[in-house]
């Protein structure tokens, strides 16, 4: 675990920079479908080494949320988010578990576990981040329609982006 300690952290850096500087900048849809937001932050938290205990995670997925928080100026949302999508972490990797069980010192990649386990991991927690995500931040059962519109269209683009990340710069191990 030592050694993810280096490329994780340059993950994060660059997740947070990418979500602050280029997709919180980004509206799809225009005024009339203003649904889309583009969300890859969360992926930081779906990489993370299986060996990292659970208390570090909660703690990665605090911080990585108030951090988030700051640069939307939205007090607390992402942090929950975050909160709750590492506390849900465990059972979709339970989920999932593969036949012969996950390997110690693998990562959770495509390499690692293919295309198929690393889509419906990733495709279920990413789904589960943006439903509390869009829950939190609108709050409300008036709009159920909303928040599901809103969870599906960015869960959809926001996919997308997960994906050509992970084919063209994601962690080869």
């Amino acid at each position: 675990m030592n050694n993810a300690i280096l490329p994780n952290l340059w993950r994060l850096v660059f997740f947070v920079l990418m979500q602050w500087l280029v997709l919180q900048q980004v509206q799809l849809g225009g005024s009339s479908f203003n649904y889309i937001s583009l969300f890859i932050y969360p992926l930081f938290l779906f990489l993370l080494p299986l060996e990292t205990p659970k208390v570090t995670l909660v703690l990665i997925g605090f911080v990585l949320g108030i951090i988030i928080d700051a640069c939307y100026n939205s007090p607390g949302v992402h942090a929950a988010t975050c909160l709750i999508t590492v506390m849900l972490r465990p059972v979709v990797l339970a989920i999932f578990k593969p036949r012969d069980g996950y390997k110690v010192g693998k990562g959770l990649t495509i390499k690692s576990y293919g295309v198929e386990w690393f889509g419906k991991y990733v495709s279920l927690l990413l789904f589960l981040h943006l439903s509390v995500y869009f829950i939190l931040e609108i709050f409300t059962p008036t709009f159920a329609l909303e928040i599901f519109l809103r969870t599906v269209a960015s869960f959809i683009f926001s996919l997308i982006i997960i994906a050509m990340y992970m084919f063209i710069a994601g962690p080869k191990i």
